[in-house]
């Protein structure tokens, strides 16, 4: 249970900033004075009639706001918070449209993808099974079942390309806490979205299945200039492969940004990308075994 407190609590404090919406001001006060007081059922009578009152307004970034706190204060109150705030997620992202799903499908994946870092080596050393064990409960899959499901949300959330990337980030300013001018780097939400699915495709944990076809890095154009790799085809049978889907993300992003009037996330992503061949290509390995058997 405490490690998944952390997780909501990292996308609690990770998004939600101080500035609030002057309709919602005094309401989030209260829920703050509630919580200071050790008063959370309290606190959460307020923050569901300030969810109510979203709904109405048709104020997503309220709304996404509220089931954080939702989720935060049920940890504390309900027995088996976990499953019931990764059902409450599912049942709003089902309920939603962009581009609040999109954001709830990213923060869904990251509560998953939290969960596994908290937990790694209770699914390392469970077996793999043919089908899920239980649809619903999470906590009882195998690890490439939750990996496959952390993909479905993070590819869903990135879904609509075009209209994430004519959404302005500042229009988020309530629910996104940045690090000063970080939005020169994330100017939309298909930045912000992608960068935050980055995170997840470029780990280390590369091995959990060993395909014959497996992907890897072994194409030394995955260095070449920004504009000859954004054009490359990219393929593998390997369709799970958390390194191809990075490279695809690195791809997509360089394409958006490749005609921007500012240079600034067209470099920083430009660099991430090479770091992130240099760090995983296997070409360079294969040149020294050849030489040293020429």
């Amino acid at each position: 249970m405490k490690y998944f407190y952390t997780a909501v609590m990292f996308i609690l404090f990770a998004h939600v900033s101080q500035a609030q919406n002057p309709d919602y001001e005094n309401q989030w006060k209260t829920v703050e004075e509630l919580e200071l007081k050790g008063l959370p059922k309290s606190a959460l009578k307020i923050v569901e009639d300030i969810s109510k009152q979203a709904k109405k307004d048709n104020n997503n970034v309220q709304e996404i706001k509220a089931l954080l706190y939702k989720s935060k204060f049920a940890l504390i109150l309900e027995e088996d918070a976990q499953l019931n705030i990764i059902n409450d997620f599912k049942s709003e992202i089902a309920k939603s449209e962009f581009p609040k799903k999109n954001i709830l499908e990213n923060m869904l994946a990251h509560l998953y993808w939290q969960y596994f870092n908290q937990n790694r080596y209770t699914f390392y050393n469970r077996t793999k099974t043919s089908e899920k064990v239980d649809v619903t409960d999470f906590r009882t899959w195998d690890l490439q079942t939750l990996f496959n499901e952390i993909q479905i949300h993070y590819q869903n959330s990135l879904q609509n390309e075009l209209m994430l990337q004519a959404e302005p980030l500042n229009k988020y300013d309530d629910v996104l806490m940045l690090e000063k001018d970080s939005k020169i780097f994330r100017p939309t939400l298909f930045d912000f979205l992608s960068h935050n699915a980055l995170e997840f495709y470029k780990t280390n944990e590369t091995s959990i299945t060993k395909p014959a076809y497996k992907f890897e890095i072994d194409n030394p154009e995955f260095l070449a200039d920004a504009f000859k790799f954004s054009t490359l085809n990219i393929t593998s049978k390997d369709s799970a492969s958390l390194q191809l889907q990075a490279l695809k993300i690195y791809q997509n992003l360089l394409k958006f940004h490749l005609t921007d009037a500012s240079p600034y996330a067209f470099v920083d992503i430009d660099i991430d990308r090479l770091n992130f061949v240099k760090q995983h290509a296997i070409f360079d390995k294969k040149w020294r075994v050849a030489l040293q058997n020429s």
